[in-house]
Formats: C-alpha cells, sequence, structure tokens
C-alpha cells in the first residue's frame, strides 16, 4: 500500500503526479476524494483497486465519486481508527445491557450485574441510535 499525505489538495495532486505508478493496487490519500483527485488517481495508477482514506472523510465523501469508482471497478475503503478516545466498554457488554434495559430489568440491577455505573448505564440506554420498540408505543 502506497501512502500519500499531503497538506492541501495542490500538494495532493502534484504528489499523485509524481509518487504513482502502474504497479499500484492499493493507495491510501489523507485529504477527501474528490472528482479531480480520483481523475489523476486513475491516470497515473490505472491497475488500482482499492483507494482508502480516513473513516471521518469517507462519510462525507459525495456519493457521485464513490458511484463513479465503482463503475470503473476501484473501491473507495475507510481505513484505520476513528479519532477520538475509544469506548471503555466492548459491544458485548453495551449488547448485553440493552438487552436487559429492553426486558424491562431495573436500571440499578443492570448497573451491579453488570458492574458498570449507574449514570453510564442511563447514557448507553438512552443513545440516539438506541430507541427501543417499546419506547416508540408508549
Amino acid at each position: 500500500m502506497k501512502k500519500i499525505i499531503a497538506k492541501n489538495k495542490k500538494d495532493l495532486i502534484k504528489k499523485l503526479r509524481t509518487e504513482l505508478s502502474n504497479n499500484d493496487e492499493k493507495i491510501y490519500i489523507n485529504m477527501r476524494p474528490s472528482v479531480d483527485i480520483m481523475v489523476e488517481v486513475l491516470e497515473h495508477a490505472p491497475n488500482v483497486k482499492y483507494i482508502l482514506c480516513p473513516k471521518s472523510l469517507y462519510a462525507i465523501t459525495s456519493i457521485r465519486v464513490k458511484k463513479a469508482l465503482e463503475r470503473v471497478g476501484v473501491l473507495l475503503v475507510p481505513f484505520g481508527e476513528g479519532a477520538g478516545r475509544p469506548n471503555k466498554y466492548d459491544e458485548e457488554t453495551v449488547g448485553k445491557l440493552k438487552k436487559m434495559y429492553e426486558l424491562g430489568v431495573p436500571v440499578k440491577e443492570i448497573s451491579k450485574s453488570l458492574k458498570i455505573p449507574l449514570r453510564t448505564v442511563y447514557h448507553i440506554a438512552n443513545q440516539e441510535d438506541f430507541i427501543s420498540e417499546k419506547q416508540l408505543l408508549s
């Protein structure tokens, strides 16, 4: 995998022109993939199969660019961990907490059994992406 890192779009395009070759199949760029950047990548690395970019930039990349790359046979892939502090509780623990909450187990019991602070239990149970059907119907 070839990493191409630049501070601005102009520098990135210059680096793409000089550093890419026909042999490159995976390329990492640290900027949001736009149409002109993708054109440079495809011109200077015609055999590229994967273009990697940070998760935060992948989310704001236009659908038009993603679909155009798919038509050409190139996959745009989010790469790396997200920025910020890592989660303290793993997905398994959070899943148990949410199941118990949906089943109607009192929050204090959830807190004691999973050894998670009461405030954290409330926080996880009331996250925006977690709205149980019971809460919607009532």
